[in-house]
């Protein structure tokens, strides 16, 4: 009997030891299952995501071969572009010469009838014996601010004559300021925007050549022409020619 009761025991033990082991099993198999899934679905997307960066990578080296490609013919059409604009401003700035653009001048000074105002106000203030011929003349832009201050708008006139224009800028010129009772007002000759920026751009440089008593001439479009000591003269045409020179004048460079 006793022999039969340890072998009904070390089975029963047995048994116990197997019913464990399998439940262990069965919980770590859930465990795993409840782990190995999300990591194939992160797999699954990983490996979408590759494909699509490979993909994206591919359209970009696309891309870059064909601007590649392009790219001497990009460079001709804004050389081309940048020579249209620069005739279609030299037009623009050949229609205005005979524009006079008066600054300063009080708001209705000129009545009701400008042209007749203009054609008699312009001689008599700047001393001209000849008459001059307007074909209109008109109030344009906004205020035009003086010191911080909001003054009148400009006075655009237009001359029937290329002649009148250059007589009145020259007559402006020699008299300096002009005082009337309506104001004091200056006299300039009528640009495109890209001129006038083109000449605000070098206005400070122009001033530093002045008070240094550095002798040179404004020319159109922009170009500061300096006259040397030597009787020798040469031409700065661009912002950055003009900076060089001044650098170099101040001893900054």
């Amino acid at each position: 009997m006793g022999e039969a009761e340890d072998e009904t025991g070390v089975q029963r033990e047995i048994d116990i030891v197997g019913r464990v082991t399998e439940n262990i099993s069965k919980m770590l198999d859930d465990k795993l299952a409840g782990v190995i899934k999300p990591m194939n679905e992160l797999t699954e997307k990983f490996d979408t995501l590759i494909e699509r960066v490979e993909a994206v990578e591919q359209r970009v080296s696309d891309l870059e071969d064909i601007t590649a490609a392009n790219d001497p013919r990009i460079c001709a059409l804004e050389t081309q572009l940048k020579k249209a604009m620069e005739r279609l401003d030299s037009f623009e700035n050949q229609s205005r010469r005979q524009n006079v653009r008066i600054i300063g001048l009080k708001e209705g000074a000129e009545g009701d009838a400008p042209v007749k105002f203009f054609e008699r106000w312009i001689p008599e203030v700047l001393g001209l014996e000849e008459t001059v011929m307007i074909d209109r003349a008109h109030r344009t832009g906004p205020p035009v601010k003086f010191a911080g201050k909001e003054g009148p708008r400009a006075v655009l006139v237009r001359m029937h004559y290329y002649t009148d224009t250059r007589k009145i800028l020259q007559a402006a010129r020699i008299k300096g300021n002009v005082s009337t009772p309506a104001g004091k007002v200056s006299f300039y000759q009528d640009f495109s925007a890209e001129v006038v920026k083109k000449r605000r751009e070098s206005a400070t440089a122009r001033r530093t050549l002045r008070e240094a008593g550095v002798k040179y001439a404004f020319l159109y479009p922009a170009t500061i022409k300096i006259f040397n000591p030597d009787g020798t003269n040469h031409s700065l045409r661009t912002a950055e020619e003009i900076k060089k020179y001044v650098d170099k004048l101040q001893g900054t460079s």
